[in-house]
């Protein structure tokens, strides 16, 4: 068992802490400006606060990690990330993680409605499937499972990219990534002419002071989070717990650490 840090490993924390803590500060900084939430910053909020079921997901998807990411104390809730518990620079990397590729996709949505004139929810929410998707396709097949930050031990039959492998992709997870992208784009994209995203114009009409719509909208954007996250995590762990999750490797994902279990 190998308790060394690889350079990939510190970069993917780096990643994490940097990139989140940067998006955070930006997002406090335009809401600073604006004198009231921004929309990044909600966003922001909502990603942290759903970053709870990362372990639950990755026990049903059988994703296990290296030994030697420090990971999150036991009270962590539903600490069921098999090898030792999740890592812990996945609640702050979870703003990198969701906010990025979100950031991405609605200044693509929002161009590609300027230039050709199309609509601009259905743009902004077909361009968050597709670039969520895709994001999902490069830090999880190919950082994570190819390069070996961390492996799928096993797949539904039929639905894995490299299936049999240890470097095996469950291609479901990158839809799943784009279905959160498409809304995570549409409350960054789409905005009133005061810079308003459809949570925030929600929470002012039900509220007389600015402060009572930032309450309603950080309750909102978390609560959506949580079922959005919980929606897409069901079939997961649907298709766990009916055994349906079956191809893999039978050698062990990472030298002295056995292999989750069905």
């Amino acid at each position: 068992m190998s308790n060394q840090l690889t350079p990939l490993m510190t970069v993917s924390m780096a990643f994490a802490y940097i990139g989140g803590i940067a998006f955070i500060a930006i997002g406090v900084y335009l809401s600073y400006r604006r004198r009231r939430l921004h929309p990044l910053l909600l966003v922001c909020i909502s990603a942290i606060s759903f970053s709870w079921i990362e372990a639950p997901y990755d026990w049903a998807m059988y994703a296990q990690f290296p030994p030697a990411l420090p990971r999150m104390p036991s009270w962590w809730p539903l600490n069921m990330t098999w090898g030792g518990g999740l890592p812990s620079s996945v609640p702050i990397g979870y703003v990198q993680y969701f906010v990025l590729p979100a950031v991405i996709a609605a200044g693509i949505g929002r161009w590609l409605s300027a230039k050709f004139h199309w609509r601009r929810p259905i743009t902004l929410l077909v361009v968050g499937l597709v670039v969520g998707f895709l994001w999902a396709l490069l830090f999880n097949a190919g950082i994570g499972a190819h390069l070996g930050l961390f492996y799928y031990g096993r797949v539904i039959p039929g639905l894995g990219l490299w299936q049999g492998s240890k470097h095996q992709y469950p291609i479901y997870d990158a839809v799943a990534m784009g279905i959160q992208m498409m809304v995570f784009t549409y409350l960054l994209g789409r905005t009133d002419s005061q810079g308003r995203n459809v949570i925030e114009a929600w929470a002012d009409k039900r509220s007389s002071s600015r402060v009572g719509s930032a309450a309603l909208s950080i309750v909102a954007v978390v609560l959506l989070g949580n079922v959005l996250y919980g929606a897409v995590f069901a079939p997961h762990l649907v298709t766990k717990l009916g055994g349906w999750v079956t191809a893999g490797p039978t050698a062990p994902l990472f030298p002295g650490v056995p292999n989750q279990p069905p």
